[in-house]
């Protein structure tokens, strides 16, 4: 079975200048790792035209599964839909299921002046082609991750929506990229030292190459708690080498001096604003 690759594409300006903070690629990379999904790349751009199709048609050679969130409003600089057409040579048109569900929805004729309606469309003109689908995932909602190629996946990118469409899209991806069969789940396990980065470096290193030989996808990695007096070591693997794994986290106890934490632990170290 072959590994799906990943990759994430945040498109604004706004989160280039610091106005919004991304938080879509996090869960984006939670995502990925909970269904066995080798998350490679995140990739924040502007609303530029000609850098979002370089972008796509990058990404497209090298990896399976590519989402975009951001840039799919009805103003002058939500073009994310349009740069999509345009990296895969198709056009961009009314999608008259989108705009039927949109009138089901809020009635936009009945409320929105000429100009403000037909900006209120633009969020319901999108790629049209053979190889596009359209997958209306929640039954309140009139947007659509719309999909090209069974390659991109097209998203908001309001946080809210934008998990919430990939939580309920998670049974169709499954079988779009026959991820139920694959039995190649990960698995992740943490060891907090108080000995320094610096101090555990070596042995780190040590394992990290000795683990090659086991699988290139376990990977060793540290992480420093600042003003916390403690660091953690990742070890990070497929969970058919998952005896192996234990072996090293015994390891890295052992010589490093090291207590084994659960991830919930880790986490409440590494995010603690949570």
């Amino acid at each position: 079975m072959v590994k799906v690759t990943a990759a994430c594409i945040i498109i604004g300006d706004e989160v280039l200048n610091g106005k919004v903070v991304d938080t879509n690629s996090t869960f984006f990379a939670k995502f990925c790792f909970d269904l066995g999904i080798q998350l490679k790349e995140i990739v924040t751009i502007g609303d530029d035209e000609a850098q979002i199709v370089d972008t796509v048609r990058r990404l497209v050679k090298d990896h399976d599964f590519i989402i975009s969130t951001g840039g799919i409003g009805p103003t002058h600089d939500d073009i994310t839909y349009e740069c999509m057409a345009k990296s895969f040579n198709l056009p961009c048109e009314l999608d008259e299921e989108c705009k039927e569900r949109m009138r089901r929805k809020s009635d936009p004729e009945a409320r929105l002046d000429t100009d403000s309606l037909k900006a209120h469309y633009q969020m319901a003109t999108m790629p049209k082609g053979p190889n596009v689908r359209n997958y209306y995932v929640c039954d309140d909602l009139w947007v659509p991750i719309c999909s090209i190629s069974h390659k991109v996946y097209i998203l908001p990118g309001i946080p809210q929506l934008c998990s919430r469409m990939l939580k309920d899209f998670t049974p169709t991806l499954k079988k779009i990229y026959n991820l139920e069969e694959d039995p190649r789940e990960y698995v992740r396990y943490f060891v907090k030292t108080r000995l320094t980065e610096s101090q555990i470096s070596k042995e780190l290193k040590l394992i990290q190459d000795e683990s090659t030989e086991v699988s290139d996808a376990i990977k060793i990695g540290s992480y420093p708690h600042f003003g916390m007096g403690f660091n953690t070591v990742s070890i990070l693997g497929e969970k058919k080498d998952d005896a192996y794994l234990k072996t090293v986290v015994n390891r890295v106890v052992k010589n490093l001096e090291g207590e084994e934490i659960s991830p919930e632990l880790e986490d409440k170290f590494s995010n603690p604003e949570k």
